[in-house]
């Protein structure tokens, strides 16, 4: 991985475990205050559905903690996997550095989403507005279809590499 990737790998990761555990810390100082039932989870509109007992305030919390340790093993995975195409190494180099902020920005916005506004909205029993996690999921498509596009492009002009062509080798 190159310096600047590394470091905003490196910041990306702590942003959203820092978000994870400040969110954490803030329920453990309130949840001997919160209703012994609480809603817990929301409908389409952003209203509660299931009223359920304190304890299932969990249930943010251990979302967005699978979906960090997952993207973190999928992180470490990608760089030890071959990808299967026949191109560069910088090309390879390329789309595994693509991968690992991709994955980065998915440990984000999960992060944000269920210990940030998810947490928050059951911690106050407030309505969930709705437009976040639209704007989330709409986000994550965007720039899933971009590492395709950018992974195409890659192959397309590393791939040139291998036949002898050395004139692509530092292009994109």
């Amino acid at each position: 991985m190159t310096k600047q990737i590394k470091i905003t790998h490196i910041t990306i990761t702590a942003v959203a475990w820092g978000l994870f555990f400040f969110s954490l810390i803030r329920l453990l100082i309130v949840y001997n205050s919160l209703a012994e039932e609480i809603g817990v989870h929301f409908d389409g509109k952003g209203e509660f559905d299931v009223i359920a007992s304190k304890k299932f305030v969990a249930y943010p919390y251990a979302v967005s903690l699978i979906s960090l340790v997952l993207c973190e093993i999928l992180a470490l995975f990608s760089q030890k996997v071959n990808i299967g195409l026949k191109i560069s190494e910088i090309g390879e180099k390329k789309i595994r550095e693509a991968l690992i902020i991709l994955l980065d920005t998915f440990k984000f916005g999960y992060s944000f989403f269920y210990a940030g506004v998810w947490a928050d909205c059951v911690i106050r029993q407030h309505f969930l507005n709705t437009a976040i996690p639209n704007a989330i999921l709409v986000t994550f498509f965007i720039l899933f279809i971009a590492f395709i596009v950018f992974s195409v492009i890659v192959k397309i002009r590393n791939s040139h590499e291998l036949t002898g062509n050395i004139k692509n080798q530092n292009k994109f």
